[in-house]
């Protein structure tokens, strides 16, 4: 009970905590941090940010009345943003509960924000009902699933593709002319005419229906529209959704899931189709294309059938509300304006006659898309566009806070005066006689109704085009004029868009407080009800109902104290000389294969682990075709440790820092590091003459000469210089190890010893680091030289000055890949050095037999790049020693999303350990004596050892992932091991203590004491 009680409390401290920093003091540091850059607005209020305000006077602005002849729509549609704009200028600052959004209009910033060189401004992303409505497709979607998705657009909304749209355009606009016949002198609301017109539009021409088909589909979107509508200014409690659903998210749930059927039945046909051999393939409209790239064998250019589902749905949406809402809005102002209607008419019937519209033919309408132009620059269909940056950004001369939102309000920038001119507020289409271009004097930013840059709409030429046929059509046989029923009161149709949910407290100042302290434990309560123990039994019953057990989850420590106490006793004890050594440096991995099998479910505190070393299954998820595996997100000590470098990068930004990482170790690079990798081991060996005949640790000798060859070969720098960056990592690491088994509840309020110390490392690291990059620098700015350097380093710094945005890294990334090459350059190295030395100490034989080839192989000369691939014997070997010894002792991955992998289904974020120690004594791949050292397993090569099963070797990872630094490191091993031979017999000392552990690499605990005998020559 005192722990339960505890543990309550915990949690409410570090909720009270984290809302006093969220709703607080994070909005008020970042109200002064934009005010001091000239970015005004009106000020934060506790928790409902400006929201009680912009609702106040979007309510006053409805019932004002609104003059016929008025087009200045942005007052009523957005007041207060009308009015902010007036009170603090250009940019101000407003807020959406706790959310900061700066508005834009400057349309430079405009600008720099949609074209997004650097991809830094991100779409912000759905949640909850909006997330229902718009799923994760092309309106959403980023990085390389958006340039699929755009890419798969493109080609369905080309040019030739829209010409073979027309004549289902021209068919559906005659459909509605036809039942206009009935109508004519009568008032008919037009605005529901044009909504079933580009609905049928839509469905013909996009999904190969038509409306009566679609009908359903189209009304269930409208019903999640409205449901997102209705609770957009609603607050849920956290996790409580989980646990209890409002009847507003039941049905919402329940429309989405006949969404997806409705969509489903539309694919089931057109399989069913090609599978009958009605058809010979899935068809050239957009659906057609989706569905091809479903069934594409190639899985990076493949997409999911969720994708088809969301992409559907984004298209049903955009397709039809646009362009309903410009056709209604072209209808409107033609009635009020009749000159204009009679000169669109006149160029119509001069250009077209009384003939359909063909393709060739709109194209020619200049004055129809005159008009088009400007009400779409009145009545923009969209109101505002929102962009987020997810770190700290420069824009213009601000700086821009983390996680902010930019709004860029497209009926502001059509009525700014300096472009426009002062009568911007009127019907005057002549503006764009000459094009868009010249009625925007070349600002791109000025006219945005489709939006700009990348991702500027796919449909804007598909919009366009529906809208000019209906017209012309239209145009061709009618008169348009307004009825007197009609009321001019533009408005913002919300259904289709969701609001940042707010939460919103008022009345005495101490009854908020106790609000907040009864809403902080209940928040509590809940939080602990659902992570702590609701979310943990729920995954254990379905890995259990999928035949994977394994130690039963204990209430906030998971299985960490079973694995504490498997481990003491045996992690750093001394082992008998045997190189099975699984069961000595993961014994809780060990103990509970052996009691669950192949596959088994541990706990760090609430984060499901699974022990995965069932072949097919480490392959899928190291493979990662898909990209469902990612690596996992790393924090606190290991964070600082790794940074965000190439170890732990995902998406674009790993494809980057790989392209450099690949070019700086590729096979002339390596060839050109050999001296460097000589002249190291030279200056070890050196050393080693005062030890001959006696006992040495070599461990630390050739940690040394790693360290020397990595600072060499990738930083043009020598172990002294890199000696403090060494020191520096080891410390960080040595802190990771200490901490890593503990939970600690208080790490986000209350710093360590360690947290201190950690930060101060790291801030000394990243200053040395720093420094060798401001050499280099320095160096090219007197012109001392004419480029960065050819080695890592060089390689890292010409990406970081790169010209083009799209590949130029920053300062961080340099820091990041410099902390790990520095780490992970000489960790795998020496640990693989010294346990070859230890293997062939033991077994003279193999050591002979080394020896012999090297002296074959080089005579008493140095190695060169040409012998070192022919050393079969070393490599034979290596690898021996990497499959006993595996540098890295678990591979691990983290599921993205969730996700199903052959007979198992995953939840989201669960992690996958793949132990290589437990891979590499496979008793099924390498035999019953799978942990003896028998070298000649690898004479046929590695995949004849493996029996052509990847997973059964991963000393340097599988997959696209695999170590950058494998030859690398085989080289160098390769250099020091002949040139030992060349020159010593060995053996181990009676001294050494066989106690193998697990730090950052596989290493001797107490070192590896052998015996030097220099060989006569």
């Amino acid at each position: 009970m005192i722990i339960l009680i505890f543990c309550l409390c915990t949690i409410l401290v570090i909720i009270c905590w984290r809302l006093i920093h969220k709703l607080w003091w994070k909005p008020i540091h970042i109200q002064n941090t934009l005010l001091k850059q000239g970015i005004k607005g009106p000020t934060y209020r506790f928790l409902h940010g400006n929201t009680k305000e912009i609702i106040s006077m979007k309510k006053e602005a409805i019932t004002t009345p609104f003059e016929l002849s008025q087009h200045d729509v942005f007052p009523r549609v957005l007041p207060h943003m009308n009015k902010w704009m007036k009170l603090y200028g250009n940019n101000f600052l407003i807020w959406l509960g706790d959310q900061p959004q700066i508005v834009v209009t400057e349309p430079d910033l405009v600008k720099e924000i949609l074209i997004n060189k650097e991809g830094v401004y991100r779409k912000v992303k759905p949640v909850d009902y909006a997330k229902r409505l718009l799923g994760d497709g092309l309106l959403v979607a980023e990085g390389e699933k958006w340039s699929k998705l755009r890419k798969l657009a493109n080609f369905a909304f080309h040019g030739e593709s829209l010409k073979g749209m027309v004549p289902e355009m021209v068919a559906s606009a005659d459909t509605m002319l036809e039942k206009w016949k009935f109508e004519q002198g009568k008032e008919i609301e037009i605005n529901k005419e044009f909504k079933l017109l580009t609905s049928e539009v839509i469905s013909r021409t996009a999904f190969g229906s038509s409306y009566i088909e679609g009908k359903n589909i189209f009304e269930m979107l409208t019903k999640l529209g409205i449901l997102a509508s209705k609770n957009a200014f609603k607050i849920r409690l956290f996790g409580l959704n989980k646990i209890w659903r409002s009847q507003d998210e039941i049905d919402a749930a329940k429309v989405e899931q006949s969404l997806h059927d409705s969509i489903m039945s539309l694919v089931k046909k057109r399989e069913d189709k090609v599978r009958a051999g009605k058809t010979e393939d899935f068809g050239g409209d957009f659906l057609g294309c989706l569905m091809k790239v479903n069934h594409e064998l190639d899985p990076k250019t493949r997409i999911s059938v969720d994708d088809i589902i969301d992409e559907c749905k984004v298209f049903y949406i955009a397709g039809h509300e646009t362009t309903s809402s410009l056709l209604s809005w072209t209808a409107v102002l033609l009635s009020i304006y009749p000159e204009w209607q009679e000169k669109a008419r006149d160029e119509v019937v001069h250009l077209l006659g009384m003939e359909k519209p063909t393709g060739e033919g709109i194209n020619r309408l200049k004055i129809l898309t005159m008009i088009v132009n400007e009400v779409l620059r009145l009545y923009s269909p969209v109101i505002s566009i929102t962009r987020r940056v997810d770190s700290k950004t420069r824009l213009g001369k601000y700086e821009i806070p983390k996680n902010a939102h930019l709004m860029i309000l497209p009926l502001a920038m059509h009525r700014n005066p300096e472009i426009w001119g002062e009568d911007a507020h009127l019907f005057k289409p002549e503006r764009f006689s000459d094009g868009v271009a010249k009625a925007t004097n070349g600002n791109a930013a000025a006219f945005v109704p489709f939006g700009a840059g990348p991702r500027a709409c796919v449909g804007l030429n598909f919009a366009a085009n529906e809208a000019k046929i209906a017209l012309a059509m239209i145009l061709q046989r009618y008169k348009l004029r307004l009825s007197p029923n009609y009321v001019h009161a533009p408005v913002f149709d919300e259904s289709m868009i969701v609001v940042v949910t707010v939460f919103m407290v008022g009345g005495h100042p101490c009854t908020m407080i106790l609000s907040i302290f009864l809403f902080g434990i209940t928040l509590a309560l809940i939080t602990f009800v659902f992570k702590v123990i609701w979310v943990p039994f729920r995954i254990q019953r379905m890995m259990r109902s999928q035949g994977v057990t394994g130690p039963s989850y204990k209430i906030i420590h998971g299985s960490t104290k079973e694995s504490l106490i498997l481990k003491q006793p045996i992690i750093g004890s001394p082992m008998e000389l045997s190189h099975d050594i699984f069961p000595h440096i993961q014994p809780h991995f060990y103990h509970w294969m052996k009691l669950y099998g192949k596959n088994v479910l541990t706990w760090v505190g609430t984060q499901p682990h699974l022990i995965v070393t069932e072949l097919e299954l480490a392959k899928e998820i190291l493979a990662d075709k898909e990209g469902f595996f990612p690596k996992i997100k790393i924090k606190g000590h290991l964070k600082k440790l790794l940074g965000d470098g190439l170890v732990m990068a995902d998406g674009t930004k790993w494809l980057k820092l790989r392209k450099i990482a690949n070019h700086a170790f590729y096979a002339e690079s390596l060839k050109e590091m050999v001296p460097a990798m000589i002249a190291s081991v030279e200056t070890m060996l050196e050393s080693w003459k005062q030890h001959e005949t006696k006992e040495m640790d070599v461990s630390g000798e050739v940690t040394l000469m790693s360290s020397e060859v990595i600072s060499r070969t990738a930083f043009g720098s020598s172990y002294v210089e890199g000696k403090n960056v060494f020191d520096m990592l080891t410390r960080l690491g040595l802190i990771v190890i200490k901490d890593v088994d503990k939970i600690r509840p208080f790490a986000m309020i209350l710093k360590s010893r360690e947290d201190v110390e950690s930060d101060k490392i790291e801030q000394s690291l990243i200053g040395s680091v720093k420094t060798m990059v401001r050499k280099r620098e320095e160096k090219m700015e007197r012109g001392e030289t004419h480029n960065f350097g050819s080695d890592f380093l060089g390689s890292l710094l010409r990406a970081h000055h790169n010209a083009d945005k799209k590949n130029r890294i920053s300062i961080e990334d340099v820091i990041s890949e410099c902390k790990v090459f520095f780490l992970a350059g000489h960790e795998t190295t020496s640990s693989l050095l010294s346990w070859t030395l230890f293997l062939l100490a033991i077994h003279s034989d193999w050591q002979e037999k080394a020896r012999q080839e090297v002296v074959e192989m080089f005579g008493q000369d140095n190695p060169t790049s040409e012998g070192l691939p022919k050393l079969k014997t070393a490599s034979m070997i290596i690898h021996e020693a990497l499959r006993l010894y595996a540098p890295a002792v678990s591979l691990v991955r983290r599921a993205a999303t969730n996700v199903k992998v052959g007979k198992y289904e995953f939840p989201a974020e669960m992690e996958f350990h793949i132990p290589s120690l437990a891979l590499h004594r496979n008793e099924e791949i390498w035999g019953k004596d799978a942990h003896l050292f028998k070298p000649e397993r690898f004479a046929g090569g590695v995949a004849a050892a493996t029996k052509n099963n990847p997973m059964a070797f991963l000393p340097f990872g599988f997959g696209p992932r695999t170590c950058v630094g494998l030859n690398f490191a085989n080289n160098e091993v390769k250099i020091a091991l002949s040139m030992i031979l060349r020159r010593y017999n060995f053996t181990l000392s009676s001294n050494y203590v066989h106690s193998p552990i697990s730090l950052i690499t596989t290493r001797p605990l107490h070192g590896l004491q052998i015996i030097l005998q220099p060989l006569q020559h």
